[in-house]
């Protein structure tokens, strides 16, 4: 059973926790939304499938987010109930650490246990179809992103594309040119309709284009051809199908614990840093959280955020250490996580001695 203290600390941490979680979410999706429009508006991608992706990436932002958010969601709460002199109250009724930590480790142990499922199983799904979806985005992107009235760059600007009409769904334009530089000499291609097609042995994207003239050289050329067609394509892939790009994080955790490899080993004990994360953590928010009521709640708040990013970096270090075969594997990830946990009990340590020294003798 909770008692009275436990549910209002839960309350105080879980607000706090929520709301700079959503914050945190909404600034990192949001630099992803605009990356990802931006890449929309070049032709490199589809349109359509921007949201899609959105979500699946923020799925692996929050298995970041959730242990950085609740570890400054402490800190504010505790940071605020020593400024408003809650905590000196509840000091001289006999509430110490101990107390503090019961409710909150047990709060962390629930969401660490969460993100452990996050981490091993729903990120890497995710993060696998997240890749696949971005390669067929980038596959359609170019005929879908053309707006008529307006120029569209493809290919690193290889072949330009004009047209005065495109369909709702992108299934054809019309009053189309196009700038293809792809060839030597260039080519200019102009006619009356073009729609997208796939061919289906290859799998090859083509524009096809209909009932149009093609103008191949430069003006003043002796050489300077003029062709009238009824159908043209132009190639608009690189490659025949579309190949995810798929990254480690991409790979199944069965898959890992099977290879055995420095790298399966790293991402490995990188998925479980994230959930021993929020506990480490939160161990050393509530003794980093001990201000004076003249300091205010976001006094420690600086020094919180420097910690977390000097843990944060340190993990990303071992973990290319791990994969390049620079430290054995039982030590990988492990040792740094026991850097916070040190300097938390340093600063309980010293609470308590200052809270000693400030006793009646």
């Amino acid at each position: 059973m909770l008692s009275v203290l436990d549910r209002y600390l839960l309350k105080e941490v879980i607000a706090n926790w929520l709301a700079v979680m959503l914050v945190l979410w909404a600034i990192v999706v949001t630099n992803r939304l605009v990356r990802y429009l931006g890449e929309a508006a070049a032709g490199e991608l589809a349109g359509g499938m921007i949201l899609t992706l959105v979500g699946l990436k923020s799925v692996a932002y929050l298995a970041t987010l959730v242990p950085l958010s609740l570890y400054l969601g402490v800190v504010l709460a505790l940071g605020r109930l020593y400024r408003d002199s809650e905590m000196a109250a509840l000091a001289a009724c006999g509430v110490g650490y101990r107390q503090l930590y019961r409710p909150l480790l047990a709060l962390a142990g629930l969401i660490a246990g969460i993100l452990l499922v996050l981490t091993l199983q729903v990120v890497p799904r995710t993060a696998a179809l997240g890749y696949q979806i971005e390669a067929e985005a980038q596959h359609r992107a170019t005929v879908e992103a053309v707006s008529a009235g307006r120029f569209q760059e493809a290919r690193g600007g290889r072949i330009v594309i004009y047209a005065r009409e495109v369909a709702p769904d992108a299934s054809h334009l019309r009053q189309v040119f196009v700038r293809n530089l792809q060839t030597d000499p260039p080519m200019l291609v102009t006619a009356e309709r073009a729609r997208p097609e796939r061919d289906p042995d290859t799998g090859v994207r083509y524009l096809v284009l209909e009932d149009g003239q093609r103008y191949q050289g430069f003006p003043g050329d002796p050489v300077f051809r003029i062709l009238e067609f009824e159908r043209h394509g132009i190639r608009m892939d690189d490659s025949a199908r579309p190949e995810a790009r798929l990254k480690h994080d991409a790979v199944s955790t069965r898959a890992l614990l099977a290879g055995g490899s420095p790298r399966d080993l790293a991402e490995l004990q990188w998925r479980l840093a994230l959930p021993l994360a929020a506990v480490v953590l939160l161990v050393l928010a509530v003794p980093l959280s001990r201000t004076s009521p003249r300091q205010g709640r976001y006094a420690r708040l600086f020094l919180a955020i420097l910690l977390f990013i000097i843990y944060y970096n340190l993990l990303g270090t071992a973990r290319m250490w791990l994969e390049k075969g620079q430290l054995p594997g039982l030590i990988g990830l492990w040792w740094v996580h026991l850097l916070p946990l040190a300097a938390a009990g340093w600063l309980v340590r010293q609470g308590r001695l200052r809270a000693g020294r400030r006793a009646p003798a």
